[in-house]
């Protein structure tokens, strides 16, 4: 059930999921995802379907605007109907999920909020939303747990009720940002970021100051409007300053700066974000994707591991075939899966806040979806007490495609500091 605020907006990155099947199956020998143990059934595993009365969760996404993310609420109906079916959902009871389209301001997604509370949901499952401090007091003042999501701004980031198993926009532009400092040897640095909030929050705060405190001495910050189709001016004047690395944040013009930075013979090492990788973004560039280095929180679809390939088999099942296969949308399954896995023997009467809570902030290193384990104790990323988990996987565009550029998984560590 989805409750519309506004029109939903185009997706920064749209791909077909079919495409991206036959980009697993030559990186695999021919293979397709589901073919590798037999069919799509056998990965996704025996079914056990939920038979209760369903349980209602909620969740904001953004979906209108400049730059929008329907793939994270595509990617958790996904994954709430994979648990439905063959995980027995929760205590026998399916999952259902209730969202509501934002466009990223907070006076919509306090209304948003507003409106899936007439739902009567038991906690709210995160989604992608740049409004989010509209709406994390009206969670609050209704005593809701928040759970996982794409964590965008500080507001959920330091919810007292919420749990968030990995970090974007924070931690992976902080990581990639170290790893030009340390790992790359960069000393200076151009950093092309869009100028509205989110942009500038996670180049002002994140990425400029962690290379500094990394030690690259001198960065040009240069912004660009969010709709920007005229990309040359910004891409001259980062070249124009001969860095050792130019860093890429600007979500919906990856693909122009890219090309524009190969037109113009960058040789600067090149840092992109992860609406900058896929297939669609890397073919848009014209070959200026090659070699671009950047930072996820969780593993490639193509990873080859048995949960990259449920992940496939189940959105081949469940989510439409336009998806768009970015970490943002595996952060979305990976909130389903990490929640079912955490409350699959909880009856009705044990979810309540508190109860939901402790699931998750109890122990340690707990199982993480395609991601690094998590650890709800409130020291994992400095200035967000919320989020669980801060490691990132660095990868590499070579010949097109997503490879491991630094196999274990890495965090800012102490080279991030939040801004005050």
């Amino acid at each position: 059930m989805a409750i519309n605020m506004k029109t939903r907006g185009a997706s920064v990155v749209v791909l077909a999921l079919g495409a991206t099947l036959a980009l697993a199956a030559c990186s695999s020998g021919g293979a397709t995802p589901a073919a590798t143990t037999g069919s799509g059934s056998s990965v996704l595993g025996a079914a056990n379907k939920a038979t209760g009365t369903p349980l209602v969760f909620g969740v904001l996404n953004l979906e209108s605007g400049p730059v929008t993310f329907p793939e994270v609420v595509l990617a958790e109906k996904a994954a709430a109907d994979y648990v439905n079916e063959y995980k027995g959902g929760i205590g026998g009871h399916p999952i259902k999920i209730v969202s509501c389209a934002t466009d990223g301001s907070p006076a919509t997604s306090a209304r948003c909020a507003n409106q899936i509370l007439d739902q009567k949901p038991v906690a709210i499952f995160g989604g992608a939303d740049t409004g989010a401090p509209g709406a994390i007091p009206v969670w609050e003042r209704a005593g809701l747990a928040y759970l996982g999501g794409v964590p965008f701004t500080p507001v959920e980031q330091n919810s007292k009720n919420a749990v968030i198993f990995s970090s974007v926009s924070t931690a992976d532009n902080a990581a990639a940002s170290v790893y030009a400092a340390k790992t790359l040897g960069a000393k200076s640095a151009a950093v092309i970021y869009t100028s509205d909030t989110q942009g500038t929050a996670s180049a002002e705060g994140a990425i400029i100051p962690t290379m500094k405190n990394a030690g690259i001495s001198k960065v040009t910050p240069i912004a660009i409007a969010p709709t920007a189709s005229d990309v040359s001016a910004a891409v001259a004047t980062a070249v124009g300053a001969n860095p050792d690395v130019i860093y890429v944040d600007a979500p919906g013009a990856c693909p122009n700066i890219l090309n524009s930075l190969k037109q113009l013979g960058n040789t600067a090492k090149i840092i992109g974000i992860d609406p900058c990788t896929s297939p669609a973004a890397i073919k848009g560039a014209n070959g200026g994707a090659e070699g671009m280095y950047f930072a996820a929180p969780v593993l490639s679809p193509q990873a080859g591991t048995a949960e990259s390939k449920l992940y496939l088999a189940a959105l081949q099942k469940y989510a439409p075939a336009d998806i768009a296969l970015d970490s943002l949308a595996t952060l979305g399954f990976q909130t389903v899966i990490n929640v079912q896995a955490a409350l699959a023997k909880f009856t009705t009467a044990d979810l309540t806040k508190d109860k939901i809570l402790a699931a998750f902030t109890t122990g340690s290193d707990h199982a993480n979806f395609m991601g690094h384990p998590y650890t709800c104790d409130g020291t994992q990323l400095a200035g967000a007490t919320a989020v669980c988990n801060a490691y990132q996987q660095i990868r590499q565009i070579k010949g097109g495609v997503q490879v491991v550029a630094a196999k274990d998984f890495v965090t800012p560590d102490k080279y991030y500091t939040p801004k005050r």
